[in-house]
């Protein structure tokens, strides 16, 4: 028998069901059957212009050689920029400089590095539910514990300050907040992130616990007013705040894997070191691409968002044909977040649903298990009008004869 086994470390780590869930829709898709996949979290918009002639400039002029581990400095400036435009206040005093940017292989790899810089083993790291899937997964890697912190549905999935108080322990040193969140949609006020703010400023255990802010969907907003990110709303937690975004929601450039992390210098060290010993700076043409998304004008952000916020009403206004499905109008991403209590089997949860919708409703969604939530399912309005309308009416119709 073979002595090989795989680390510890990998112990109890899932496969994302995302990507798993994608292939096999492909599959059935490939064998000729008409299946709606609502289940990637992908713009279906096209990569912008203005980042496909920057890539090919840069082709010309002969940049693509190894750049510098943290990025570009082009591109760490304008990163700087977009994010002291955020944090107004804290920039005022304080603005953030291209030395504390770490420009990564996308947003997913920037939280990575930093919890691999912060957890040690055994470190608690609090995770509101319902979350990004790969929260807890990465967290285990790390050698940490994940703790799920339940938000319900009639709380509106938001964490509450009694909830993190009660949670924090001696052991705790991350929490990881997403807003806009996916897989809800939902976002926090300035006044939500400030009562959360004000729980790690009076607990004694506070001052040592680092905010993870994922904000990759900070430019998909439907609430008429402008982002509001914990640091904005906390320009004093400063040394204890990492900011995580990219360019793959916002301007659709998901294959171009640009992903970074905002940081205090001590937290920026280990990122560093962490990526320099890894992937090193990554891919240089994709960073002349991220530049050109990060000058993209206002207009451009804008009018995506105006076609995200008419799927979203279209996908509402047909699934409100179903009132026994549990919805919550997102205001921001472009997630719908479907609760199916009502149509589960005895002993059921939502991947067993998920697959009963695929195979017999011919429509994909995500099933809200291992995002923190057993009885959703995540569905997605990032495609066009026609199969977002007939993708639900499919799901109307199923729940109506389930």
């Amino acid at each position: 028998m073979s002595s090989f086994s795989l680390s510890r470390r990998m112990t109890g780590v899932s496969e994302s069901a995302t990507l798993k869930l994608n292939a096999l829709v492909q599959s059935m898709k490939a064998s000729g059957e008409d299946v709606v996949n609502l289940s990637a979290g992908e713009p279906d918009f096209a990569v912008p212009d203005a980042a496909k002639a920057a890539v090919v400039k840069a082709l010309q002029e002969n940049r693509s050689k190894y750049t510098p581990v943290a990025g570009i400095l082009e591109l760490r400036k304008a990163i700087a920029h977009k994010t002291n435009l955020q944090h107004r206040e804290l920039a005022a005093k304080n603005p953030w400089d291209p030395s504390q940017i770490v420009v990564a292989n996308g947003g997913k790899q920037a939280i990575f590095q930093t919890l691999l810089a912060i957890v040690n083993p055994g470190d608690e790291v609090l995770i509101p539910s319902p979350f990004w899937l790969s929260y807890p997964e990465m967290v285990k890697l790390c050698e940490g514990s994940p703790i799920i912190l339940t938000c319900p549905f009639d709380k509106g999935f938001k964490l509450t300050p009694e909830q993190l108080e009660r949670a924090i322990s001696d052991r705790t040193k991350v929490l990881i907040l997403n807003s806009p969140s996916n897989p809800s949609g939902v976002t926090y006020t300035a006044a939500e992130f400030r009562a959360l703010g004000d729980v790690l400023r009076k607990h004694p255990k506070g001052k040592d616990i680092v905010v993870i802010s994922d904000e990759i969907y900070d430019r998909i907003l439907f609430t008429g007013g402008d982002f509001v990110s914990f640091l904005s709303a906390n320009p004093d937690l400063y040394q204890q705040t990492v900011t995580v975004n990219g360019l793959s929601k916002s301007a659709a450039m998901t294959g171009w894997r640009i992903g970074w992390t905002v940081a205090p210098k001590w937290v920026t060290d280990g990122i560093l070191t962490i990526q320099g010993q890894s992937t090193s700076g990554i891919n240089a043409l994709a960073q002349y691409a991220a530049l050109a998304g990060l000058q993209l004008p206002e207009d451009y952000f804008a009018q995506n968002n105006d076609r995200y916020l008419k799927r979203r009403d279209l996908a509402l206004e047909v699934l409100a044909r179903a009132p026994k499905l549990k919805v919550i109008r997102p205001e921001g991403a472009f997630y719908i977040f479907v609760g199916v209590d009502d149509f589960l089997h005895s002993g059921e949860d939502s991947a067993g649903f998920a697959e009963r919708l695929l195979r017999d409703g011919k429509v994909a969604l995500v099933p809200g298990t291992p995002f923190g939530a057993p009885t959703f399912l995540r569905m997605s309005f990032a495609t066009d009008d026609e199969s977002l309308r007939k993708g639900c009416e499919r799901i109307v119709e199923y729940v109506g004869r389930t």
